[in-house]
């Protein structure tokens, strides 16, 4: 996804371009020569054997032996090397701390979690997240060395000038320096981003985005953000804050507060968050409700979850909470269909794990608000990766680097 600019055309920079263009040939390949590599890429063969040379010094590629001769000596096969490299991948969450260790080809090998504990604050929750790192780390006993990054999903405003979560409603930060606050444990290499972009490069890389060259993501869990690819791009917006599809005010006289300190926004009407409370006011107001017994009686124990489950079950108090959220994302998500046109609407996080409740009413509302024409050609579907959605983000925004030669576990000039 990484477009190089150099007007000026520096050795440097070709250098650069040709190895990027060899190594992504190799990756797509099951097994491929030099000589195939010098026919593909018009490169000479000099200039292929070297660049080939560069990619195994800093192991991204191995020889495997033989191919079939052509009639003069047999052919040395060369392959990406995935299983004996790695990537670390984040979530970093409200309620947990999700991270998984990878390989290059996002083949997960360990996974860990623990809670966030959003209340303790910052200089914590980065504590826990290196106990997260650290952990994962440990799994690979003597090839630690082989981790290329670690890739990270944060809820909030990230800005991308200073690199620091400059606010985060969920989490109730601002100008936070995760890197700087992690590289004090850890020294290889932190890349994160806003979560729902995350979750769009992920689905992008490895799932059903891989079929789409515009399409948006929609994450519904404890806020709502929207990840949009343009042209096989993210839009990240002047500073990288593109995106807050959650802050839209769609009730202009709402009562409602959102996390952000405005009244009647998307994600005050249709979060898990919002679901949860406005179960819980009900309930509160007099309504009966099975929700009473799921939750124990402990009415601040009230989940999303419940409420999914309660109202296909039957429950009136929570099939209205949950229809009324429905329908203010459908409202929502017509709203990006007329302005973006994409081809799709991808839709993760806790809530969409609720399934045809939440993505029929969806697609009701959007057939009754978006522009007919265009939104007969959306499809509208669930991420791929369920939960590890934003995960598998995580583990794209390292690859994304490692394929475009920006960082490698052993260092080398380009």
């Amino acid at each position: 996804m990484k477009e190089f600019k150099d007007p000026n055309g520096t050795a440097k920079y070709i250098n650069k371009l040709n190895k990027v263009k060899v190594l992504n040939l190799i990756r797509n390949s099951d097994r491929i020569s030099r000589a195939d590599i010098a026919k593909m890429t018009k490169l000479s063969a000099p200039t292929v054997s070297r660049i080939v040379e560069s990619l195994m010094d800093v192991g991204l590629v191995d020889e495997t032996g033989p191919g079939d001769s052509t009639g003069g000596r047999r052919p040395t096969l060369l392959k990406f090397s995935a299983d004996n490299n790695f990537i670390i991948g984040i979530d970093l969450g409200t309620t947990n701390i999700y991270g998984v260790l990878s390989n290059l080809e996002a083949k997960i090998i360990a996974e860990k979690s623990c809670p966030t504990r959003v209340q303790d604050g910052f200089k914590s929750i980065m504590a826990r997240t290196a106990e997260v790192i650290e952990e994962l780390k440990s799994r690979l006993g003597d090839k630690a060395d082989r981790i290329f990054g670690v890739g990270m999903a944060v809820a909030g405003l990230i800005n991308r000038d200073r690199n620091i979560v400059e606010f985060s409603p969920d989490f109730h930060w601002h100008n936070v320096d995760v890197v700087g606050e992690l590289s004090q444990r850890h020294k290889m290499p932190i890349v994160f981003d806003n979560v729902t972009r995350v979750m769009a490069l992920g689905e992008y890389c490895y799932g059903i985005g891989k079929q789409f060259n515009n399409f948006v993501c929609v994450n519904v869990g404890y806020g709502i953000g929207a990840g949009i690819i343009m042209n096989g791009e993210p839009l990240y917006g002047p500073k990288g804050m593109a995106g807050e599809f959650g802050h839209i005010t769609l009730e202009r006289e709402s009562g409602v507060q959102c996390e952000c300190g405005n009244f009647g926004c998307l994600e005050a009407l249709a979060s898990g968050n919002a679901l949860a409370k406005a179960a819980r006011s009900k309930i509160q107001a007099g309504a009966k409700s099975s929700l009473e017994d799921m939750c124990g009686n402990d009415l601040g124990n009230i989940t999303a979850k419940m409420v999914a489950d309660a109202a296909k079950q039957g429950d009136a108090v929570a099939w209205d909470v949950f229809n009324r959220s429905a329908e203010f994302l459908g409202i929502g998500i017509a709203g990006l269909i007329n302005l973006l046109s994409p081809e799709a609407i991808v839709i993760g996080g806790g809530v969409a794990q609720s399934g045809d409740i939440l993505f029929d009413m969806v697609r009701k509302t959007v057939n009754s608000r978006a522009l007919n024409k265009i939104s007969r050609e959306v499809s509208i579907l669930p991420a791929t990766f369920g939960m590890r959605a934003a995960v598998m983000g995580a583990i794209s925004l390292i690859l994304d680097k490692v394929l475009n030669l920006e960082q490698a576990n052993r260092q080398e000039s380009t």
